[in-house]
């Protein structure tokens, strides 16, 4: 097998939002159609109100939803215009009572549902307002799998970066043992939906080789891959490494197209996407139901 998910081939930097701006993004002037985030998602829904004051005298006050939440940002959907280096008050409406200022980074899409727009957030220091732990980056250096998890002692949710062990257990157990900062020891962690598996395992039987093997985990779980004109496909991923994975798909991808893929992928629950880049394929020889195989790594 070609050996795309050597960790070689995952150096690549990517963009994310840094709350950095110069002068001219104060003006305020419709928000160009660009996306400047690149890292790690959480595409959770919160109900919002966004607010701020125009000029001298108008207050804009505009009730919307998060459509992906990340460490330094959001993505928001709202009815209204916002305007490229705006400050907006960010309420939310779901009970947390939590809110947080940010500025407005750019239009990512113009519908009829209405208009979606990236924020960054002011002040890191504030308080947690999406009430999910994200980590360090430097944390993923190690990382075989991304996943959202809960403590199930403290409810404490985490955006929590894999080992290559702490993934086969994830991905055969749908739990694993962990520290909780919170709770200030060790204790059990799952997906944020009790009922919701991991995604569909092909585990091991008992005398049979370890799944584990040359950096690499053999699966059969189910993920996610946004393409920007292929739009959204559900996957069967095969192989996790430290650097990237493969998937087979029955759609045809071009040689280094970016996406964005989600593993372990649930419809009923928020999922992380990761930026990553197509660095290979072939056809799935012996699998013609499952199409193309793709060697994909992840951008940093």
């Amino acid at each position: 097998m070609k050996n795309w998910l050597c960790p070689p081939m995952f150096k690549n930097p990517s963009s994310e939002f840094t709350g950095e701006t110069n002068e001219a993004e104060h003006a305020l002037s419709p928000a160009p159609e660009t996306n400047h985030r690149q890292s790690d998602r959480v595409f959770l829904t919160i109900p919002i109100r966004v607010s701020c004051i125009r000029g001298r005298s108008e207050v804009f006050v505009e009730e919307g939803q998060t459509i992906d939440i990340s460490r330094h940002g959001a993505t928001i959907k709202v009815d209204r215009e916002l305007f490229a280096g705006e400050i907006v008050k960010v309420h939310r409406l779901d009970g947390a009572g939590k809110e947080v200022m940010a500025r407005v980074v750019g239009r990512v899409a113009r519908g009829s549902e209405g208009h979606v727009f990236g924020l960054t957030i002011l002040d890191l220091a504030v308080a947690n307002p999406w009430g999910i732990v994200f980590p360090a980056v430097a944390d993923m250096d190690n990382a075989v799998l991304r996943a959202l998890l809960r403590c199930v002692s403290c409810e404490r949710i985490e955006v929590t970066y894999l080992n290559e062990f702490e993934t086969d257990l994830l991905l055969c157990h749908h739990y694993i043992s962990r520290p909780c900062e919170q709770c200030g020891g060790w204790t059990t962690w799952n997906r944020p939906h009790d009922h919701l598996p991991a995604g569909p395992v092909t585990a091991a039987a008992p005398g049979t080789q370890n799944r584990r093997s040359h950096g690499r985990i053999h699966v059969e779980a189910v993920g996610c891959v946004r393409h920007p004109a292929l739009g959204s496909e559900v996957v069967v991923v095969r192989e996790l490494a430290r650097g990237g994975l493969s998937f087979f798909s029955a759609t045809k991808y071009p040689d280094g197209s970016r996406v964005e893929i989600a593993v372990p992928y649930s419809s009923k629950a928020p999922n992380i996407y990761s930026p990553a880049r197509i660095v290979g394929s072939r056809n799935g020889a012996g699998k013609e139901s499952l199409g193309y195989e793709y060697g994909v790594a992840y951008l940093h």
